[in-house]
């Protein structure tokens, strides 16, 4: 998939999304954001999702309405009239008849192309172990319970009891798993503890100190360890670079409880995503996120030595040669940037790619909201600063 155009579909009027190597989506809080990449893996893996449900035991068919059910099914409860008479959806300039996308006697496939983690990803490690997919309460979205199974067969497949996730060995280059340890984990260790009759997640801050519990960790460390996880999952090793046939890794609200500066580590994660193939899709409310997208549009223009030293700067790893070669190869891909604007009738998404801070459309120059709010904040400072001293 290239470019995925949806009209009338829940909040969203307009969104003609192109899907770059990094694609980048900003706007408000319930602007549709969500709703457009769920829609997004629903039309390129309906027959995984179709062979998921099913499995499971879900069914859809004896309703008054297939597209209803299922979007109660795979969107979420209260979520049954997304999908309306006027609703359309374009792949690639191709319109996809979203019944054909719900219907239950559809072909299935056990092989998704799309990766999704959701926002709500605290949520999978919250007593310590990944919830099955069948552990969620009826309404809950399938992108959540899909993301929890696949972190569930990652524990059980490859960790053991006493097993230490982080620092491992086997996943991160040793440059990606310094900046980690430096922004994030603080010399503490990640590992599979025995509690009692369970494993469980713990982290260790200390060698002789006492592991800690999940919900003992900081909002940080909770939000960053599930998507961890999730790198594993879709890292397998270095020799491996892909996990089965994704294509596209989408990754929601990244940035949740992250310091700055463990967003840009995070950002770091990203471009090695990249470099292994996968095209990313990002949901944000982060400015940081966009300052190293703009950074990168900026240094393509100039050679690509000096480029990558700038990019090894910027993240830190100026002596890193392997990670080096992650920054080069990011100078060859293609980026954009969507602005889900709410607007009276409905939202539109706007493509503000160029993240121009001198441009004349304020949504661009702004970067959707994202650094228009510090720039005003500053301006309406400084005048009654000077007006107080005039």
């Amino acid at each position: 998939m290239k470019t995925l155009h949806v009209r009338n579909f829940g909040p969203l009027l307009d969104a003609n999304i192109r899907l770059d190597d990094l694609t980048v989506l900003v706007g408000p809080q319930a602007s549709g954001k969500s709703l457009f990449v769920q829609l997004l893996k629903a039309v390129c893996d309906a027959g995984a999702i179709r062979y998921d449900l099913k499995q499971y035991g879900f069914d859809w068919i004896h309703g008054q309405s297939i597209e209803a059910d299922y979007c109660a099914l795979y969107f979420g409860g209260g979520l049954e009239t997304l999908v309306g008479k006027s609703t359309t959806i374009a792949q690639d300039g191709r319109t996809i008849d979203f019944r054909r996308v719900a219907k239950p006697s559809g072909a299935a496939s056990r092989i998704p192309t799309v990766f999704l983690v959701p926002a709500q990803r605290v949520l999978v490690l919250q007593d310590g172990w990944p919830k099955p997919f069948m552990g969620y309460v009826t309404g809950d979205p399938y992108s959540m319970r899909h993301f929890s199974d696949s972190l569930r067969t990652l524990m059980e497949k490859y960790f053991s009891a006493d097993a230490k996730i982080f620092p491992h060995a086997k996943w991160l280059k040793a440059g990606l798993k310094k900046k980690v340890n430096e922004s994030i984990y603080v010399n503490a260790e990640l590992t599979l503890a025995s509690d009692g009759l369970r494993k469980r997640v713990m982290l260790s801050p200390n060698p002789s100190g006492s592991a800690l519990p999940y919900n003992a960790w900081s909002a940080g460390q909770r939000e960053f360890t599930p998507l961890l996880l999730a790198l594993y999952w879709l890292m397998p090793s270095a020799r491996l670079l892909r996990r089965d046939a994704l294509e596209i890794v989408v990754i929601e609200e990244p940035e949740m409880g992250l310091h700055p500066q463990a967003i840009v580590s995070f950002g770091l994660l990203v471009l090695e995503l990249m470099a292994r193939g996968y095209r990313v899709v990002i949901s944000t409310h982060s400015p940081v996120i966009l300052d190293l997208v703009w950074a990168i549009r900026e240094l393509k223009a100039i050679s690509e030595r000096e480029a990558t030293t700038a990019l090894a700067q910027i993240f830190g790893v100026e002596g890193d040669a392997q990670v080096r070669r992650v920054l080069k190869a990011a100078l060859h891909k293609d980026y954009s940037t969507y602005f889900f604007d709410r607007t009276n009738t409905g939202v539109v998404a706007k493509d503000i790619s160029s993240l121009e801070p001198g441009a004349e459309d304020a949504d661009v120059s702004g970067w959707g909201g994202l650094s228009g709010f510090s720039g005003r904040t500053a301006d309406i400072v400084g005048e009654t600063l000077s007006k107080e001293n005039a």
